[in-house]
């Protein structure tokens, strides 16, 4: 796309979902964007699962937010599953259920149906997992619920698999081949005959999609879910890497790895941020900053305006209609100072995910396209 003088310049902070969603909507709004993030944050410890439980329903941005985020997945080739506005019952690897509205349709197909036979898979010498357990637990979760759906663990060997401490981050890297996967349908095709499910924690690679879950459902020959097991979670890296290709193939120039050191003000408007790389810092001027830290990688950024250093807390951040940060005195830090996600006061856990979505959403538009919200 050739450049005028009138494309906006943005530079988002953080790579958690909230900052990849600010990301992708205000290129897609014809921006030009940076992404600066030390670390993939909050997405990659979560199953990515999202829950709108506490969001106003009413919310004028939701559903356009929800809907640009459900195709931003797909193109991703992360497919998600469920509605924003209802609740599904999704297992766990700790035997419990979790209540959603949309998930990774590898975790949305682990959903209780009435009366299936669900074999829950686990692999002898993989740590953090026990299938019988698992099974267990689920059994007893789910009559808790009166839910008429019936549970089996099994454990079983892998031959080439001989070292007994292997972690699920392991198993994902060794199943990365697609050889390898299909070795390790043949070996459970025999054994689920009778069951309609098959529950395996998530181990089948990082970097695979949806086509590959498909396949290897098909070479197994029933529906097959994952289960989210101890962080950092397989199905998170793996959404958290897609998007990441994603927003690259979309033309955002993306600084992984440092985090942002501090911020210029000047004439109560913030001009560029300093990277802290090795050796040289590197400076990144923009029209429009979005501060999207997260908390897993929250640190304090420092304002230098006028030659003076000033320390900013980034915890529970206030904003106002038009998503800019406020001070104390409730006025915006600086006109072109955004924030989104987790920083920001009244963040819960239960919609975390959800929110980070909507205020990204909200943040990206306003920082690209104007000074309201088009919603």
């Amino acid at each position: 796309m050739k450049l005028d003088n009138l494309q906006r310049t943005v530079l988002v902070i953080g790579g958690g979902l909230a900052g990849i969603t600010a990301a992708a909507v205000a290129i897609k709004k014809g921006a030009k964007v940076t992404l600066a993030t030390s670390g993939p944050g909050t997405l990659a410890m979560s199953g990515g699962s999202i829950s709108s439980q506490g969001i106003d329903p009413k919310h004028p941005c939701l559903e356009k937010a929800m809907g640009f985020f459900t195709d931003m997945m797909a193109r991703a080739g992360c497919e998600y599953k469920g509605e924003f506005r209802d609740r599904q019952l999704v297992p766990n690897a700790l035997g419990s259920f979790q209540e959603v509205s949309m998930a990774p349709a590898s975790i949305w197909s682990g959903s209780p149906v009435k009366g299936n036979k669900v074999m829950v898979l686990g692999i002898r010498g993989l740590s953090g997992f026990n299938a019988n357990l698992t099974a267990e637990l689920l059994t007893e979760s789910a009559g808790r619920r009166n839910l008429p759906v019936e549970y089996t663990g099994r454990m079983i060997e892998v031959p080439w698999l001989q070292n007994r401490g292997f972690n699920t981050l392991d198993l994902a890297n060794h199943l990365e081949e697609q050889q390898n996967r299909d070795k390790l349908a043949e070996i459970i095709k025999p054994l689920i005959k009778d069951y309609s499910l098959l529950l395996m924690p998530a181990i089948l690679g990082q970097q695979i999609g949806s086509t590959e879950l498909a396949q290897f459902a098909e070479k197994v020959g029933c529906s097959v879910g994952e289960l989210n097991t101890v962080p950092p979670s397989v199905v998170g890296l793996r959404i958290s890497q897609s998007l990441l290709k994603y927003l690259q193939k979309a033309g955002v120039d993306i600084n992984f790895g440092y985090p942002v050191q501090s911020l210029q003000w000047q004439a109560g408007r913030c001009t560029a941020a300093i990277l802290d790389t090795p050796g040289r810092k590197r400076i990144i001027k923009a029209d429009h900053f979005i501060l999207a830290t997260g908390r897993i990688n929250k640190f304090d950024l420092v304002i230098n305006h006028e030659g003076k250093d000033t320390e900013w807390d980034l915890e529970e951040t206030v904003v106002n209609e038009q998503m800019q940060l406020l001070n104390q005195d409730k006025l915006p830090v600086a006109a072109n100072v955004y924030g989104a996600g987790s920083i920001l006061k009244g963040f819960d856990c239960r919609n975390g995910n959800a929110l980070a979505i909507l205020t990204g959403y909200q943040a990206g538009i306003i920082a690209a396209g104007g000074e309201t919200i088009e919603c």
